[in-house]
């Protein structure tokens, strides 16, 4: 009697493979949730060879079946329901903090975001279970299909690049080298291939063709830490001689801030931070994304008392509010100022509205159906977008591109200028999410834009992590949030432009398209062979 070997107790891997019904959707929600344990702050990195191996599994299982492309879509969107909801569960306190009112869209919005995120992982199973072919190198279709729709993630509707597979790797560290080269979406195709490799060895005989990948993928990881090692050794990082930054860190909360009396407890942390001891020795102070909760350049008593304290001194380089006429209407913008004051004057030596602004948080999608079940405030308070991102001229300090709170994760973002800057400045309210892996998270994905580009980022964020970031990734000065004072910090100089700061995406797209290449040809063949034994 012949036996049905996919049952067998000890083939397991056939076992997930051919697991279907809501017993293998909820197995593949519970990888996915696990995959998120390898972002910030636990950086598990091995979960992700247990993860993607329930994925690749289950996808080639459905891919022989009768509806691949519903089995792959469905398989792919659950498993990054499961990622995203574990790894941006911090959403919801954003919603929280606005108020008890609005604690009931959490159930809603959290959801949604998942399955807007989710829905390109399930765009890469689909194409997986159709295209596939039957080999064990199957894993780099795999593995570019699934990053070609993470680069779609991070550029479609305006894009969301968060917890991409290559923040995997903490910032600064070996591997994460690879970035300058490659940038983020490049390594996240060699991540994906690296950990999903050893599914394709796990059968009970084992085919020295079949351990390929995997040898492959553990040669690619060593070569990768190895590569980074002699990056990070072999490069020295000097200060920019005359600069000197004070980053005013607050740790107030959100609820202290638009209470009341937010607006004077804010003015006066900020200005006592300020005015601490050695203010002399400092060329520019640094406050956070919407310090105050005011509109801090139409404000007299904040330009009064800013005047007294900076007149002839360091200039002062702010996260504010800024509302604007803009024909007949009045609109608000997220803003970054630069101000100093000569002689009792007041001068603005730069001025930048947010272009990218948060989905939910700062603009309102579907505005008018959230209005519509109740939540007319919340659809109201809407930013305006700036026009475009620039490199302000600021006297005294090089060149510098503002990055505010999530413009910090875009790597095309900081790319859209035609001047390179020669730094970063990411000012950041995580006050919003409290202590959750959200600032944490956001931290890492900002400090991988100084690893693409070779231009070190310096960081103020209120009640998150502020502190500043040489160009290789680095932290040599690093404020946690729950950290007050003032932090005088000096400013590393630039490295020459990177590859990735050359060529940007090329490399990534070009292994991409070399893998889509291969697939078509090795499907030609397939064709051209049919059509030959059919004569």
């Amino acid at each position: 009697m012949q036996v049905d070997r996919r049952f067998q107790p000890w083939n397991w891997r056939a076992r997930l493979r051919h697991l279907a019904g809501w017993r293998g959707l909820v197995l593949l929600f519970l990888a996915g949730a696990a995959a998120a344990l390898a972002m910030a702050p636990y950086h598990v990195w091995p979960i992700w060879i247990v993860s993607l191996s329930a994925l690749l599994w289950r996808l080639d299982g459905v891919r022989r079946g009768p509806k691949p492309l519903r089995g792959g879509f469905v398989s792919g969107f659950v498993f990054g329901m499961g990622y995203f909801l574990a790894g941006t569960y911090w959403v919801g306190f954003a919603f929280i903090n606005r108020g008890p009112e609005f604690a009931a869209l959490v159930p809603i919005a959290l959801p949604l975001f998942a399955a807007l995120l989710a829905a390109f992982w399930g765009m890469a199973g689909a194409l997986y279970a159709r295209f596939a072919q039957n080999t064990e190198w199957r894993v780099l279709t795999f593995a570019a299909l699934f990053a070609l729709t993470e680069w779609l993630r991070g550029h479609v509707f305006s894009g969301l690049p968060w917890n991409l597979p290559a923040y995997t790797w903490p910032a600064g560290g070996a591997v994460s080298q690879a970035a300058s080269w490659l940038g983020v979406y490049g390594l996240s195709f060699l991540t994906l291939l690296m950990f999903a490799a050893p599914a394709v060895a796990a059968t009970k005989n084992l085919a020295p063709r079949r351990l390929l990948p995997a040898l492959s993928g553990f040669a690619l990881l060593c070569i990768l830490f190895f590569a980074g090692g002699l990056r990070l050794m072999g490069t020295t990082v000097p200060d920019v001689e005359g600069v000197r930054f004070r980053i005013a860190h607050s740790n107030i909360t959100q609820a202290e801030k638009w209470g009341d009396g937010g607006a004077d407890l804010a003015r006066d942390r900020y200005m006592a931070l300020t005015n601490r001891p050695g203010l002399e020795d400092v060329t520019h102070v640094l406050w956070p994304e919407g310090a105050l909760p005011i509109y801090m350049l139409e404000d007299g008593q904040t330009l009064s008392r800013l005047g007294a304290a900076l007149n002839d001194g360091p200039a002062l380089i702010a996260g504010i509010n800024r509302r604007a006429r803009a024909g007949d209407e009045i609109v608000y913008h997220n803003a970054l100022s630069a101000v100093r004051f000569e002689q009792g004057s007041l001068h603005v030596d730069a001025l930048y509205d947010k272009v990218l602004l948060v989905p939910f948080g700062e603009t309102i999608p579907l505005a008018w159906l959230i209005s519509a079940i109740g939540f007319d405030e919340f659809a109201r308070l809407q930013f305006t977008p700036g026009p475009r991102a620039i490199v302000a001229d600021i006297p005294g300090v090089p060149p510098m591109m503002p990055l505010i709170c999530y413009e910090a994760i875009f790597p095309h973002f900081w790319q859209s200028t035609s001047e390179r800057p020669e730094w970063f400045f990411n000012l950041s309210n995580d006050a919003w999410f409290g202590d959750t892996s959200g600032p944490r998270q956001h931290l890492v994905q900002s400090r991988y834009r100084s690893i693409e580009a070779g231009i070190p980022l310096v960081r103020s964020a209120s009640r998150g992590f502020s502190g500043v970031v040489d160009p290789l990734g680095r932290m040599p000065v690093m404020v946690s949030p729950d950290q007050e004072g003032a932090f005088d910090v000096t400013l590393p100089r630039a490295l020459e432009p990177t590859p990735y700061a050359l060529y940007g995406d090329l490399f990534f797209l070009f292994m991409i398209l070399s893998v889509i290449a291969g697939l078509v040809l090795q499907k030609l063949r397939f064709i051209k062979k049919q059509k030959t034994s059919q004569l």
